[in-house]
């Protein structure tokens, strides 16, 4: 007996959904198995949940409204589902369409290693086979998830946004269920498409990760406080070069070090990167703006710990306003 799916699309007020829906509809998994939620509204952690609520499939596919299904996901999920009963997440990349250069060097930058770390197999294309991964391996633009595994973890946690599926796969995992990644579920989607809205997505995604390490603590999770720590040293740096400049001081000199090294480091995967690109103006741009790029992702990300502290101070709560849109039943 075929797997039922549900599908999940929560997004802003006034969005649409329009081309994702087409994606879904061009599936080859039988139409019949499959039900969508769109839930419009100002807390998508909130809106997933009341979907969650609704739902009667037997796997979650959660997308978002900008993400474009490849025709083949929900049969390749359904046959790793099939495979073990005790796979209770599969998830895949999410590749950028880009259409800019801009979105280009953002695009690179986040499938870079050194930019994002680990969590840069969320936005390549990679040839290897599938895999059991962790929270750092999927995207929750792409992720299905087992409805009952997700009740008995307790759905997301509603204090979270960004970074609620993080916690809620620690959960999951922590329950002795596995997580797959496989490199060929692919959703299609844009990325930010300027340096202001890449600077507030890496700032929100910071303050989501304090957040969740607040919240829902767990040790595994600390290597993200480095970013606030770097944006710390930074943010400093000019008061210790003025206190430098007036006591001469070669104590004070050598708080310039690390400084140093990491900009030789940034540079040189500047050049790395770079070297890459196709043709040779491409390349010599890349010297210069490669490295900017670097720099901006580590700081503006760990600059995020300071969003997460004022929220924190100030009790922050989002307000959750939503409305659930059902645009397809099982037949």
């Amino acid at each position: 007996m075929s797997l039922k799916f549900t599908i999940i699309i929560p997004h802003r007020i006034g969005e649409n959904i329009e081309h994702t829906l087409e994606g879904v509809y061009l599936s080859n998994y039988p139409i019949e198995n499959i039900e969508i939620f769109q839930a419009e509204g100002t807390h998508p952690t909130v809106q997933r949940n009341e979907c969650i609520k609704q739902s009667s499939g037997d796997i979650i596919y959660f997308i978002d409204n900008d993400s474009i299904i490849s025709h083949d996901n929900i049969k390749k999920a359904s046959e790793i589902f099939e495979s073990d009963e005790n796979i209770a997440i599969v998830g895949g990349p999410a590749i950028h369409k880009v259409s800019s250069v801009t979105e280009m060097y953002i695009d690179k930058c986040m499938r870079s290693y050194y930019a994002v770390g680990p969590i840069a197999n969320r936005y390549s294309i990679d040839k290897s086979d599938s895999k059991e991964g962790t929270d750092m391996d999927v995207i929750l633009c792409n992720l299905f998830i087992r409805r009952k595994v997700l009740i008995e973890a307790g759905l997301f946690n509603e204090s979270l946004y960004p970074n609620e599926e993080n916690a809620l796969i620690d959960k999951i995992l922590s329950l002795g269920y596995k997580l797959i990644y496989d490199p060929s579920i692919i959703v299609q989607r844009p990325p930010r498409e300027n340096l202001k809205s890449y600077i507030k997505m890496l700032l929100n995604y910071g303050r989501g990760r304090f957040e969740q390490l607040f919240r829902d603590f767990n040790k595994k999770n600390l290597i993200f406080t480095l970013p606030a720590f770097f944006s710390t040293y930074i943010l400093l740096t000019p008061f210790v070069f003025l206190l430098y400049l007036h006591t001469n001081n070669i104590i004070t000199a050598s708080y310039f070090i690390p400084l140093i090294i990491y900009f030789l480091i940034t540079l040189l995967a500047g050049i790395i990167t770079s070297l890459k690109d196709n043709g040779l103006k491409n390349k010599i741009i890349g010297l210069f703006i490669y490295p900017f790029m670097f720099f901006i992702t580590h700081f503006f990300y760990g600059l995020g710990f300071f969003y997460c502290l004022i929220r924190i101070i100030t009790g922050f709560q989002r307000v959750a306003k939503f409305s659930i849109k059902k645009h397809k039943s099982f037949e």
